[in-house]
């Protein structure tokens, strides 16, 4: 039976470089990030996945649109959001994927590897994981250059 999963994750770059976790089971490299638990919400599944596998605190980044409202509270959006399959040794998975931008908000650095965007082709990774990391890298340098980030 194929089970169906909300996760979430974060994508990081700094200086040219993006921070990516080895996937022990799937044997190749992601971006931090894991399984909505029960009674959490998205961002606090991807806070908490990216301090649990890297050591780092970080805040997502996104698109707010200033709603306010008694008892609502605005979250930022997703940079993107992926269905994909993901089949383990064991069983298959479908998960549904709040990817984020993020920034680093505190910790100190336990796991993971900086790995230049330009040579993520070298990388054993996903196509569409590649595909996320250049528009979150060209995102990111438009933010810096216009001075939002």
């Amino acid at each position: 039976m194929v089970k169906k999963c909300v996760v979430a994750s974060g994508v990081l770059i700094r200086d040219g470089r993006v921070l990516m976790i080895e996937h022990k089971r799937l044997g190749v490299y992601l971006y931090p990030g894991g399984h909505v638990e029960p009674g959490e919400t998205p961002i606090e599944a991807l806070i908490r996945e990216f301090e649990e596998e890297t050591g780092l605190l970080v805040e997502p980044l996104g698109l707010m649109h200033g709603i306010v409202d008694s008892g609502v509270v605005e979250r930022p959006l997703p940079f993107a959001i992926l269905e994909e399959v993901v089949s383990y040794p064991e069983e298959t998975h479908i998960h549904f994927d709040l990817i984020y931008l993020v920034r680093e908000a505190g910790g100190a650095l336990k796991n993971g590897a900086w790995l230049e965007v330009e040579k993520l082709e070298e990388v054993p990774t996903y196509p569409n994981v590649r595909r996320v990391i250049q528009l979150a890298y060209e995102t990111m340098q438009h933010l810096y250059r216009s001075g939002k980030v």
